[in-house]
């Protein structure tokens, strides 16, 4: 098997647990709660809309295998999120950041190689970005179901984190990219404490979750 596929075999648990992750909520989510689920879910809908145009413009099989594995969990992650929000009365943007529109649009422009090659850097400050905002809400969320997203969320964003940084040193590219404000919430107004590095003080929870993934690797 090859250290792609090992990468991209993600448990069929952790996905499961997508749906069991809504429980009531005992009063408002907070501020941070809110600007996690929205920022969430554009990130999810940017996701999915890399994923097809990759299906469309990409070159190699890698590229085009990780796109539809992120089609797929991303819409499960969102199918959850979206959920919880109408339960907590959460109003979601409809569309991806224009930051993320922007850079669609750049990628939709290429094909090729030249569309790979563009992708997966793309894709690991997407997900650069989308695990520092997780592990900020799991540091200073509040809201039990809003918490219990972002727990199952983690997991699955180092996942294909770790995929594609296989997959950059591969192919010669950075394995490593400035994420900026890729998975913003447009006119958020987010924090430092928000999408950015700031979520860093919850190092703990992404070494249990890390050791976990490395434990299911090393199984896989």
């Amino acid at each position: 098997m090859s250290r792609l596929s090992r990468l991209v075999l993600l448990p069929a648990a952790v996905l499961g647990a997508v749906v069991l992750t809504s429980v009531p909520a005992l009063a408002a989510p907070s501020n941070q709660d809110v600007t996690w689920m929205q920022a969430a879910h554009q990130t999810n809908l940017a996701e999915i809309a890399a994923g097809n145009a990759a299906q469309q413009a990409a070159a190699s099989a890698e590229v085009k295998q990780l796109a539809a594995m992120f089609i797929q969990m991303h819409s499960q992650l969102d199918a959850a999120l979206t959920q919880a929000a109408r339960q907590l009365g959460v109003q979601l943007p409809s569309t991806p950041s224009a930051a993320q529109q922007q850079q669609l649009a750049a990628l939709q422009q290429k094909s090729g190689q030249a569309f790979d090659t563009a992708w997966i850097p793309a894709q690991i400050a997407g997900h650069e970005t989308a695990l520092a905002g997780t592990m900020a809400e799991l540091q200073n969320g509040s809201d039990a179901s809003v918490l219990a997203l972002a727990r199952t969320s983690l997991p699955v964003i180092q996942q294909h984190l770790n995929a594609l940084r296989g997959l950059a040193e591969q192919s010669g590219l950075p394995t490593s990219v400035p994420a900026g404000s890729g998975g913003q919430a447009a006119g958020s107004g987010l924090p430092t404490a928000g999408w950015g590095i700031a979520g860093l003080g919850a190092l703990a929870v992404l070494a249990g979750v890390a050791g976990m993934i490395r434990r299911r690797t090393s199984a896989a």
